[in-house]
C-alpha cells in the first residue's frame, strides 16, 4: 500500500522494474479487468549516459501510462492515456491512479535487467 498526496491509500500496481519499459500487465479491481501499459518518452537527443538513472519527469522525458478496460468479449476501451507526474492523483473511469516514484534506468529502455529502475504506481477505486 502507498498513500497519495490527498491521504488516499492505494494498492500497488504490479510494475516489474526489471522487465524494462515499455511494459504491459493485467490488473483486476472490483471484478473489472484492466490492461496497463507503461512507457517512457525520451527523444534521442535527451538520452543520457548508458548508466544514467532518469528521475522523471524532466523537461524532455516523461512516463506515460495507459489503462484499458478489457471486456468479457475481449474488446477493450482506453480509460486513461497521459503523461504522469509524481505529485498528482488521476481519475480514470472507476479508478484513481498515482505514480509517486518514477526513476528509470536508461538500460531499462527497451532492456531487461536489474539496473536500478524504481517506478511505483498505485490504484484505488474511486
Amino acid at each position: 500500500m502507498i498513500t497519495g498526496a490527498s491521504g488516499r491509500t492505494y494498492d500497488l500496481l504490479p510494475i516489474d522494474n526489471a522487465a524494462g519499459f515499455p511494459q504491459s500487465f493485467p490488473f483486476m479491481l472490483s471484478g473489472v479487468r484492466y490492461q496497463f501499459t507503461a512507457y517512457v518518452n525520451v527523444p534521442e537527443a535527451a538520452l543520457g549516459p548508458i548508466d544514467e538513472l532518469m528521475v522523471l519527469p524532466d523537461a524532455r522525458r516523461f512516463l506515460v501510462i495507459r489503462a484499458d478496460v478489457v471486456r468479457s468479449d475481449g474488446l477493450s476501451q482506453t480509460v486513461f492515456l497521459r503523461k504522469v507526474v509524481p505529485t498528482q492523483e488521476y481519475r480514470a473511469g472507476a479508478l484513481v491512479l498515482t505514480f509517486p516514484t518514477q526513476i528509470v534506468a536508461r538500460r531499462n529502455l527497451n532492456g531487461v535487467g536489474n539496473f536500478g529502475s524504481n517506478v511505483i504506481g498505485g490504484v484505488a477505486h474511486s
